[in-house]
């Protein structure tokens, strides 16, 4: 039955022409011809992602993690949100739970599009993208700290996730587990099954009796010894079938930002990834100091943790998208990213996607500024853009899949 599905799909499904709603040549200065996944060597980490969406798709089990990384472009969450949304077009009732979250509005700055959240105490905040950071931080980047008696941080969701198709009953908050000063607790605690403090994790996991909507989580010092509480973020999840998508993504990071999280590894055994899309570099590039060495050897350390908690993660490195400097002047280091990335791909056995390429390379933002579909900085893209980026981007891994299932229904 599965061949024969697969044969359905490989003949048919890719070849109709709404498969993806930004595959059509609406703007001619974007290089559909480019659009594709560059392999260096075989990539049998791709391959065995590509078996798990078979798996997933037509027998309709399992979950497939997938992690998109970088700075404000993931930070936005239009970019990877649509691209989520693009691999669970392929068949229904593959909605995942939201994943990763944290509430942006405590560093008073902008949330991934389809969340928002709320708090209550004094909160102070620490980024990867500080200097120096005075906190301990894990794999999202941020951390919050509060030394309040009493504090509570909601996530709630816009219209646009369409919560209740992603419902969540398991949430793994991250937090100063070592810390007993504070007890922490969901609103929903009739909801409670059971939880427990996962030290491999640096965790506490609550596992619900039925599936909610909203995190509210309570914090409470049940200690007069002076202490403090940090929160990481949390992960939400449920155990159906699907694709767990989450992004992880700080306003002006840079490769080396993220080195500088104390638990990026120990955290990303919650996440495990099947695949990891990195989206760093912009502002890696953006500085005249740029270099290529030193680009390649964070990436090789980033790279190495992903593997290392999954050594069967397939990687795509995505290219700088072409950008102006803040100064105004063209970015200068598009060769020296891109071959980075190329000998990143033959390192690891990975696939790079030139997005300065597809997108129409050199001086090509200032098309997509004209057209509304980047912003008047010509380094960020609007909604719009963001969704057409998203559409190429899974033009490119699927045109890979479909070779796959063809290979399969031979």
């Amino acid at each position: 039955m599965i061949f024969f599905a697969v044969s359905l799909v490989a003949g048919s499904l890719f070849a109709q022409s709404g498969r993806l709603p930004y595959s059509k040549k609406e703007y001619l200065y974007i290089q559909h011809d480019s659009c594709y996944l560059e392999q260096f060597d075989d990539s049998p980490n791709l391959d065995k992602f590509f078996d798990k969406l078979d798996k997933l798709y037509f027998q309709g089990e399992g979950q497939i993690s997938i992690l998109h990384f970088g700075g404000s472009h993931i930070q936005a969450g239009i970019w990877s949100y649509s691209l989520r949304k693009q691999f669970e077009s392929i068949i229904p009732d593959t909605e995942g739970a939201p994943g990763l979250v944290f509430p942006f509005s405590i560093a008073k700055t902008n949330h991934p599009y389809y969340y928002r959240s709320d708090y209550e105490g004094e909160w102070e905040i620490s980024k990867v993208t500080d200097r120096e950071p005075v906190d301990t931080i894990g794999l999202i980047g941020i951390t919050a700290k509060t030394t309040d008696s009493l504090a509570q941080i909601r996530v709630l969701f816009n219209p646009v996730a369409n919560i209740n198709s992603r419902r969540f009953d398991k949430i793994t908050v991250f937090h100063n587990i070592d810390d007993t000063i504070y007890q922490i607790s969901l609103a929903q605690e009739e909801l409670i099954d059971t939880f427990l403090v996962n030290r491999e994790l640096r965790a506490t996991e609550f596992y619900l009796t039925e599936t909610i909507d909203t995190f509210d989580l309570r914090i409470t010092r049940v200690d007069t010894v002076e202490g403090e509480f940090l929160f990481y973020g949390a992960l939400l999840e449920n155990s159906n079938p699907g694709i767990k998508y989450s992004g992880v993504g700080i306003n002006g990071a840079a490769t080396f930002s993220y080195l500088k999280a104390d638990y990026f590894d120990t955290h990303l055994k919650a996440i495990k990834p099947d695949l990891v899309i990195f989206s760093i570099g912009v502002n890696d590039a953006a500085g005249k100091n740029f270099s290529k060495l030193a680009y390649i050897n964070n990436y090789k350390k980033l790279a190495d943790k992903m593997l290392m908690v999954n050594p069967d993660c397939a990687i795509i490195f995505t290219t700088n998208n072409d950008f102006y400097y803040y100064r105004g002047g063209v970015n200068p280091h598009y060769n020296d990213v891109y071959n980075s990335m190329v000998d990143l791909a033959k390192d690891y056995n990975a696939c790079v996607w030139n997005m300065f390429r597809v997108m129409g390379g050199c001086k090509s933002i200032n098309y997509w500024r004209n057209d509304n579909i980047a912003n008047k900085d010509r380094i960020h893209f609007t909604r719009a853009g963001y969704k057409i980026l998203a559409g190429l981007l899974f033009d490119a891994i699927m045109k890979d899949y479909e070779d796959h299932l063809r290979e399969k229904s031979k």
